[in-house]
């Protein structure tokens, strides 16, 4: 009786949880990062003033970064937009040199394959589509920065509630496992182990490394003068997960325009401090700290990050490599029940 009363309990919080699949998960793998902490502040204070620190800190590392968003990223974000849009409403001419450079490479293409005039009127048509389309695109809905505040407020209003109520409920919530898997306390455990570590090396592979990632790729922008340094290294932040390309999706093309417009030395400085310090960065602290937590191999940790974000959008950067450590763990569970079966 007391294993389907915990059955009911589970499937009702399913059910209320069904709405909101993908703020219930983050905030499942936040209380598992977070719950030491809880466990340590309760162990000091009692359990209103622990709630309520806790529910605090929650709050302030919600908040801070969305302040710093806030401050220093979208005036600049919007004054780009205001720049593209001036650049397209006159004609959105190409800077002289690169237009000499692309003429010079023009000419030698033409001079040197038959046929080239047609096959490049007709890239350069495709090329000029698509090019408009995505102008268009960023000029329509940069500036809608309002758009959805109230859904964004919501989503993360219910992230700390849930987030706060599992790290509270947490020894409710392994009773009522115990109730439907009894006498499997140490299998328990060991999920929970692999759950936190799992999310301690998610979040500071794939939160805290492209943060540093697209810090230093501010700095680096901001020592060569280049505009909107805080707006480039936000984008730096959000390409930085994107397998394969990373940051060099961000200053990659500020180097061949600096090139071009301004400096080759720039160029060159800024190439080396991407492809060195920045992509450098990456690749020694994200296998690194992925590792750590997650025994499987890079392989395979970045095929999960890709099918993930194919199947969750971008909260698979973060259910990819949970769920494979969780599903391995699961493997590893079964061989050891398979072999205490055998053994009597």
């Amino acid at each position: 009786m007391a294993r389907c009363l915990a059955v009911v309990a589970i499937v009702i919080w399913f059910a209320l949880l069904s709405p909101y699949p993908t703020t219930a998960f983050i905030a499942a793998v936040a209380a598992a990062l977070t719950l030491p902490i809880y466990r340590w502040l309760r162990a000091r204070m009692s359990k209103t003033s622990t709630i309520v620190c806790f529910s605090v800190g929650m709050v302030v590392c919600v908040a801070t970064p969305i302040t710093i968003v806030l401050v220093m990223v979208i005036p600049q974000a919007m004054e780009g937009a205001r720049r593209l849009s001036t650049w397209w409403q006159n004609g959105h001419p190409i800077p002289p040199a690169i237009s000499h450079y692309m003429g010079e490479a023009y000419r030698i293409f033409v001079e040197n394959v038959p046929n080239a005039t047609e096959y490049l009127d007709k890239l350069e048509s495709d090329f000029n589509a698509v090019v408009n389309a995505m102008i268009k695109n960023i000029l329509s809905r940069g500036l809608n920065l309002a758009g959805d505040t109230m859904g964004m407020i919501w989503a993360i209003f219910l992230f700390i509630v849930f987030t706060c109520l599992i790290v509270v409920y947490a020894p409710s919530i392994r009773r009522a496992v115990l109730q439907v898997f009894p006498r499997n306390d140490d299998m328990v455990d060991r999920f929970v182990s692999v759950l936190h570590n799992a999310s301690r090396s998610v979040f500071i592979s794939i939160v805290f490394v492209p943060i540093i990632q697209g810090t230093l790729t501010g700095i680096g922008l901001r020592f060569l003068d280049v505009p909107d340094p805080a707006f480039w290294g936000l984008l730096a932040v959000f390409s930085a997960v994107i397998p394969l390309a990373g940051t060099a999706i961000v200053w990659l093309p500020i180097t061949i325009y600096l090139g071009a417009t301004q400096s080759l030395g720039s160029a060159l400085m800024l190439l080396a401090w991407g492809s060195i310090v920045v992509a450098g960065s990456d690749n020694l602290l994200r296998p690194y700290f992925l590792k750590t937590g997650i025994e499987v191999s890079m392989v395979v940790l970045l095929l999960s990050i890709v099918c993930s974000l194919a199947v969750f959008g971008a909260v698979g950067i973060i259910a990819g490599p949970v769920m494979v450590a969780l599903a391995r763990q699961a493997m590893t569970e079964s061989e050891l029940l398979s072999r205490s079966n055998d053994g009597f």
